[in-house]
């Protein structure tokens, strides 16, 4: 059974990682789709903290983040930005049929229990011509992250929590929406040698729900082996190789 990554829990420090990285090329990539003069109403699906949303706010539009985690958007509620935070399920939206221009998602999909419900949500919330942005990336593509090598079955987990880029052109297909983007934002790489690893801000449990969903033994369990490798080969390299994409859809007139 999937322990699901309790948001509440590590709220005050879920902002650590965009110190770490910022992916400044997928907050480029938000601000240009939104800056699209037929967008006026926003909602991001899975809002988090804010982050994203608070690098909207200098486009003039009316701002509204969904999460099921009050915690974190206690975070997100800060006076300095002017937003409307909702809690609530991403696969129930509680709003009025075609309300917003543009609906977005980062990274968060794959919280979401039943992805074709969220689409369908989706899909009736939007307007006509509004569109549907969604960011992830995609272990199906990707593996090569040092993670997946130490932690047992965190990768096998995430090919079941993460849509695949042709998974999600099929479920925008299947409520009629049309692809107009599917394409790579942004690049992360690196790679540590040796004790280099601990350095790696990722590698803690609240920086990321694949750490997070493991129980502290299991955790553990990942570490010493990578102390017992470090210990047999000092130079053992620890490769994060991963790439953030967007799927742009569009609900036709």
């Amino acid at each position: 059974m999937e322990t699901k990554t309790d948001y509440n829990k590590i709220a005050s420090a879920y902002d650590e990682r965009y110190k770490s990285n910022y992916l400044p090329k997928v907050e480029e990539s938000l601000l240009s789709i939104a800056s699209e003069k037929s967008i006026r109403l926003i909602l991001e699906a899975g809002c988090g903290t804010g982050r994203w949303l608070k690098a909207l706010t200098s486009l003039n539009k009316k701002l509204f983040g969904l999460d099921y985690s009050i915690g974190m958007l206690k975070v997100a509620d800060t006076e300095q930005y002017d937003l409307m935070l909702i809690n609530a399920d991403a696969c129930k939206l509680p709003f009025a049929k075609n309300s917003f221009d543009m609906i977005f998602c980062i990274n968060a999909i794959h919280h979401f229990p039943n992805k074709e419900l969220f689409f369908s949500e989706a899909t009736a919330t939007l307007s006509q011509n509004g569109i549907i942005c969604i960011y992830g990336v995609d272990p199906q593509i990707d593996k090569d992250w040092y993670v997946y090598d130490y932690f047992n079955e965190v990768y096998e987990k995430d090919l079941e929590r993460f849509p695949s880029l042709k998974e999600t052109k099929k479920l925008c297909e299947l409520f009629g929406l049309r692809i107009e983007e599917q394409m790579i934002v942004e690049k992360v790489y690196s790679e540590r040698i040796g004790d280099e690893v601990f350095s790696d801000p990722f590698l803690k449990k609240h920086m990321n729900s694949q750490l997070a969903n493991l129980s502290d033994e299991e955790y553990q369990k990942g570490m010493e082996r990578i102390k017992y490798n470090i210990s047999v080969e000092p130079e053992t390299k620890f490769i994060t190789d991963i790439k953030f994409y967007l799927t742009k859809a569009r609900k036709e007139s």
